[in-house]
């Protein structure tokens, strides 16, 4: 073989193992970005989650809040219709906020938690409609019927802290903070 065969053989092999060298490097360095890419979807995800859930359980515990304020005034000797009706919107206009914030769990997911928030709106609204019921007796001065209601109430209140307990439990689990 002659010496300029043996030079472009040499740099025929040199090229051939440059480009196999460079796309194993490209190969990698894609695979090392889709992984990065996957990671940082995860993180927003459960930041995402992570703040639909903190939101969720701050507007249920505000609703409940302006509930029991009402149920403190219609109990109160002395209170009067302007401050029912007062505790009576600021309860009401709780509920529009929160059914914001459980929408926001619903879309953030994953199942599981639209399940659990379905079941803790479900109970805030027979809280919230229970709580209107009452208001309404006392409003309109059916003391026959106040203290079914007030009753009624104060169950669907119960039932309400059990199911925000079952949320704060689902949201433990979908963010893996169990220990």
């Amino acid at each position: 073989m002659d010496a300029g065969l043996a030079g472009v053989i040499g740099a025929a092999v040199g090229v051939l193992g440059g480009a196999s060298t460079g796309l194993i490097a490209l190969l990698g360095q894609n695979s090392q970005q889709r992984r990065q890419r996957a990671a940082d979807r995860e993180t927003r995800l459960e930041h995402t989650r992570r703040e639909a859930y903190l939101a969720c359980i701050e507007t249920s515990k505000h609703v409940t809040a302006d509930w029991w304020k009402l149920v403190n005034c219609l109990l109160k000797d002395g209170s009067s219709p302007q401050q029912h009706e007062q505790y009576a919107t600021e309860a009401q206009h709780g509920w529009v906020t929160f059914t914001k914030t459980a929408d926001a769990v619903s879309m953030a997911g994953p199942n599981e938690m639209a399940e659990v928030v379905q079941s803790l709106r479900e109970a805030i609204w027979r809280m919230d409609r229970a709580g209107t019921a009452w208001y309404e007796c006392v409003r309109s001065a059916d003391t026959a019927n106040s203290a079914a209601c007030e009753r009624e109430f104060r169950v669907a209140e119960a039932t309400r802290t059990q199911q925000g307990f079952l949320f704060l439990a689902a949201a433990r689990r979908a963010l893996m903070t169990e220990h």
